[in-house]
C-alpha cells in the first residue's frame, strides 16, 4: 500500500521531500562517520593498553613469588645452624632440635604459596626429614642411589625438574636441590630438597590466559614447566602452545609482544625471560585478538546504533516535513487513492483529482442504487434471526434503530403475527409424499405473502419448512385493534381459501395478540406456534384467535387403556398387523369427544412408553436397535394421525419384532421351516392349520401364533399366495381351463378370480394371453 500511495505523488512531494533530507540527514550522517572512526579507534587503544598492564602486573606478581622463593632458598643454604653437627645428630634423644627442623620446614612451606613440601636429607645418618611425613629412614635402594645422585652433583643449589618424592614413586615433581654445607660443592654430608606445588604453579600461570588463550612456563631446555588443564585443553590449544615456544625458542626476536595468526584467529603473544636459581625460564601468554577488542566491539556497535538511530530520527523528521508542506494536496489525493488503485499516471495532482471525483461521483450513484436492491434480503436476514429470538440482547431502542436503517419505520406501531399450519397430505391419495413437505411449503408462503403484501405495506413471511408458516405484521396504531384484527381475519379466510383450491390441504390459522412492543414479538410468536396444537382434528379448516384462546380444562379425556395394554401384548407376540389394526382403532379413540391434536398427541406419547417398557423387558438394546435415535422427537416432529401410524408400525414395530424373531426359539423356527415346506409341497390337497397342528402335536393357536410371528404372515395368508402362484404356474405351462385350476386348487372359479385379481392387478385370462404373448 505504502510502494503504491509514493508511486503516485506527484513532482512537488519529491522536491520538498529532497531539500529536507540534505537539511537534516547531511550533518547527521557526518558526525556519526568522524563518532565511529575516532571513537572506536581511540577505545581500541585503552582497551589494549588496559589489557598490557594488566598482564605485566600478573607476570609481576609471579616473578615476586620467585624471588621469595630464592630468598628462602639462599638463606637456607647458608644458615649457620645447619652445619656438620647434623650429622651426628641423633633425631630421637635431641627431639627438641629435631621439632625446630620440622617447624622451620613448615614455615617455609606456608610463607611461599609455590612450596608444596621440604625434605632434608643426611647422608651419614640414612635419614629423611619433611614438613609432612616426620623423618624416617630411607629404606630401598632405589631412594639411596637417588639421594645419593642428587650429593654427586657439582653445582651447589640447582633445579631438578623431575624428581621423585622419596616414598612416592610413581610422583615425579620440579624442585630446588640445597647441598650441605652451603657454599661447598663436595663432601656435602646432606641436602635440602624444596618441591614446588605444581598444581598452585599452574594456576599461577593460567591467570595469565583468559577465555580461549593459553599461557605455558618452558625452561632453558625446552621443557614445560606447567602442565595444560587436561580437562579443558583442546588439541588446537596444545598444538598452538608448541607452535608458539618453538618460534620462541629459534628466533631471536626484539620485541616481547606480537601478533600471531593460527587457524584462522588471530593472537596476541606477550612472552618474558626470568633468571631463578640459576634456572631461564621463559612465560608466553596468547589471548585471541577477538577477546580483546570485545568490549571494543560492543562499544562500536553501540556508537554505530546510536549514529543509525539519529540517521533514522533524521529520515523520519524530513518524511513528518515533507509531508506536512505536502499535506493540503496529499490529503485529498490519498482520499482517492486508498478508495481504488489509480489507473492513469497522470502527474499533474490537480487533473487527477478533478478526474478522480468525477469518476468518484459516478460511483456513489451506481453504489446507492446497488444499496436500495439489497435492504430487503438484508432486512429479511435480520427478521429471520430477530423472531427466531436470536436477537434477544438487542433493547427494543436499538431494534428500533436497526429496522430504521433497513428502511422500516417501526417505532409508534404495532405488531402482530399469524402462524398456519398445513394438513392432509396423507388423505390426497398419494398426490404428495413426504418429501414434497418443504416444495409444499414454499408455495404456501408465496400464497401467504402475495395476499398479505396487497392489504399492507410491512409484511415479513417466515417459512419453517415443515409444513408450517408464519408471517410478522407491522400494523399502524389505532385507537381501537377491532380495524386491524378485521384485516388479520379476512386474510385468514382469504389464506385458507387459496390452499384448499391450490393445494387441496387444509388449514389451521392462529392470530396472535395485537402489541405495542417490537420486543415481545419472538415470544408471541413462539406462543402463537405452539396454540397450533389445540386444533380441533374433527374439523378440516380452522382459525384460532389468541386473544379468545383459552384452554378447557374441564373437559373429560376418555384414554383407551385396555387398548394399550392390547397393542403391548400383540407386539410382545411379535403380531405387527395385529399391532397396527390395534394403533388404528387407538387413535380414533383418542380423536373422539372432541380431542385436540396437543390431547392426541400426548396420548400417543404414553402408547409410546409404553412400547418402550415392553421392549425393555425382552431385554432388548433400544439404543443398538434404533441407532441411538431419540424416538420422542422423532414422534413430536409429526402432528397428522396416519403419519403417526406408519412411523408406530415401520420405525418402532417392525424393527423390534424382526430382533425379536432372530433370538426366538432355534427349534420352534426350526419346526415352522419345514412346516413351510411341506405346505409348499401339498398346495393342490385340501390342507389347514388343525391338520398341520396335529401332525405336530400343538395347539392350533400356538401353531397360528408362531406360523404368523416366524414368517410375518398367518397361515391362511401363506396359502392363498402359494396357491395364487401355483395358479400362475398352471396358467403359464399348461392349457388348463380355470374352473379345472381352480379344482385342483380347491377353490370356487369366482373366489380364484377374485383372489388372483386382487393379487396380481389382473384376471387369470389376461395374465395368461400377456404371458403367452411374450413367448
Amino acid at each position: 500500500m505504502n510502494k503504491h500511495k509514493s508511486r503516485n505523488r506527484g513532482t512537488i512531494f519529491w522536491k520538498n521531500l529532497s531539500l529536507v533530507l540534505l537539511i537534516t540527514c547531511i550533518p547527521i550522517a557526518t558526525i556519526s562517520v568522524i563518532l565511529y572512526y575516532i571513537g572506536t579507534d581511540r577505545i581500541g587503544t585503552e582497551v589494549h593498553n588496559a589489557h598490557q598492564n594488566q598482564l605485566a602486573q600478573s607476570i609481576q606478581h609471579m616473578e615476586d613469588y620467585l624471588s621469595n622463593l630464592e630468598h628462602s632458598v639462599v638463606r637456607l643454604a647458608f644458615d649457620r645452624s645447619l652445619d656438620e653437627t647434623l650429622k651426628q645428630l641423633d633425631f630421637i634423644q635431641e627431639f627438641q632440635k629435631t621439632n625446630e627442623l620440622m617447624k622451620s620446614f613448615s614455615l617455609m612451606v606456608e610463607s611461599n604459596s609455590l612450596i608444596g613440601g621440604v625434605s632434608l636429607y643426611l647422608r651419614d645418618a640414612n635419614k629423611l626429614i619433611s614438613d609432612d611425613n616426620g623423618f624416617q629412614a630411607v629404606q630401598s635402594e632405589e631412594d639411596k642411589k637417588l639421594l645419593e645422585s642428587l650429593l654427586e652433583k657439582e653445582r651447589t643449589i640447582y633445579w631438578n625438574y623431575s624428581l621423585r618424592k622419596i616414598g612416592t614413586p610413581d610422583t615425579m615433581m620440579k624442585a630446588i636441590v640445597i647441598k650441605l654445607p652451603g657454599g661447598q660443592m663436595y663432601d656435602s654430608f646432606g641436602a635440602f630438597m624444596i618441591y614446588l606445588d605444581q598444581a598452585k604453579l599452574n594456576n599461577m600461570v593460567q591467570k595469565l590466559a583468559s577465555g580461549e588463550g593459553v599461557a605455558f612456563l618452558f625452561n632453558e631446555s625446552g621443557q614445560y614447566l606447567t602442565t595444560p588443564r587436561t580437562n579443558e585443553a583442546t588439541i588446537e590449544q596444545l598444538t598452538l602452545e608448541d607452535t608458539l615456544r618453538s618460534r620462541i625458542t629459534e628466533e631471536d626476536l626484539n620485541e616481547n609482544t606480537f601478533k600471531f595468526d593460527w587457524q584462522r584467529q588471530s593472537y596476541t603473544v606477550s612472552y618474558g625471560k626470568i633468571s631463578k636459581l640459576g634456572g631461564k625460564w621463559t612465560f608466553v601468554s596468547a589471548t585471541p585478538l577477538s577477546q580483546i577488542v570485545a568490549p571494543v566491539t560492543s562499544l562500536s556497535r553501540l556508537i554505530l546504533m546510536i549514529s543509525i538511530f539519529g540517521l533514522s530520527i533524521g529520515l523520519l523528521l524530513s518524511w513528518f516535513a515533507s509531508n506536512k508542506i505536502y499535506d493540503p494536496i496529499y490529503r485529498l489525493k490519498r482520499l482517492f487513492e486508498a478508495a481504488k488503485p489509480p489507473r492513469s499516471d497522470e502527474k499533474n495532482e490537480i487533473i487527477y483529482i478533478e478526474n478522480q471525483w468525477k469518476e468518484h461521483l459516478e460511483e456513489q450513484q451506481v453504489l446507492s442504487t446497488r444499496i436500495e436492491e439489497s435492504i430487503p434480503t438484508l432486512r429479511e436476514s435480520f427478521l429471520l434471526q430477530f423472531l427466531r429470538g436470536h436477537l434477544y440482547t438487542h433493547t427494543e431502542l436499538e431494534l428500533i434503530d436497526k429496522m430504521k436503517q433497513l428502511d422500516w419505520d417501526v417505532e409508534h406501531k404495532s405488531f402482530a403475527v399469524m402462524v398456519a399450519q398445513l394438513h392432509g397430505i396423507s388423505d390426497l391419495g398419494g398426490k404428495f409424499s413426504e418429501r414434497d413437505a418443504q416444495l409444499i411449503t414454499f408455495a404456501a408462503s408465496n400464497i401467504l405473502l402475495e395476499l398479505c403484501s396487497e392489504k399492507l405495506n410491512k409484511v415479513h413471511v417466515i417459512n419453517f419448512q415443515d409444513l408450517s408458516v408464519g408471517v410478522f405484521f407491522v400494523l399502524d396504531k389505532s385507537s381501537t385493534n377491532e380495524p386491524l384484527k378485521a384485516t388479520l381475519n379476512k386474510l385468514a379466510h382469504d389464506f385458507i381459501a387459496a390452499v384448499n383450491n391450490v393445494l387441496r390441504l387444509k388449514v389451521t390459522i392462529v392470530t396472535s395478540k395485537i402489541s405495542d412492543s417490537i420486543l415481545d414479538t419472538p415470544n408471541v410468536l413462539e406462543q402463537t406456534r405452539k396454540a397450533l396444537r389445540f386444533r380441533d382434528l374433527h374439523t378440516s379448516n380452522q382459525m384460532l384467535d389468541m386473544n379468545q384462546f383459552m384452554m378447557d380444562n374441564t373437559s373429560q379425556t376418555h384414554f383407551p387403556s385396555d387398548l394399550e395394554r392390547e397393542i403391548a401384548h400383540t407386539v410382545s407376540m411379535g403380531l405387527e398387523e395385529e399391532a397396527v389394526r390395534l394403533i388404528r382403532q387407538f387413535m380414533k379413540e383418542l380423536q373422539s369427544n372432541d380431542s385436540t391434536e396437543l390431547m392426541v398427541h400426548q396420548g400417543m406419547m404414553k402408547l409410546l412408553g409404553t412400547l418402550h417398557d415392553t421392549m425393555v423387558k425382552h431385554d432388548v438394546n433400544l439404543y443398538a436397535l434404533y441407532e441411538g435415535v431419540h424416538l420422542y422427537e422423532q414422534l413430536m416432529q409429526l402432528s397428522e394421525p396416519e403419519p403417526i401410524v406408519e412411523w408406530f408400525q415401520y420405525k418402532l414395530i417392525r424393527p423390534f419384532i424382526k430382533t425379536l424373531t432372530m433370538t426366538y426359539d432355534g427349534n420352534l423356527r426350526e419346526t415352522m421351516e419345514k412346516l413351510l415346506t411341506q405346505i409348499q409341497a401339498d398346495i393342490l390337497k385340501d390342507v389347514s392349520l388343525e391338520m398341520y397342528a396335529d401332525q405336530l402335536q400343538m395347539s392350533s393357536s400356538r401353531l397360528s401364533k408362531a406360523f404368523r410371528q416366524m414368517n410375518g404372515s398367518n397361515f391362511i395368508d401363506t396359502v392363498i399366495r402359494l396357491r395364487i402362484e401355483k395358479c400362475k404356474e398352471l396358467l403359464v405351462t399348461t392349457d388348463m381351463k380355470i374352473n379345472e385350476i381352480a379344482e385342483q386348487l380347491h377353490y370356487q372359479p369366482s373366489y380364484l378370480i377374485r383372489m388372483f385379481k386382487k393379487s396380481e392387478g389382473i384376471t387369470p385370462r389376461q395374465y395368461r394371453e400377456k404371458h403367452s404373448q411374450e413367448r
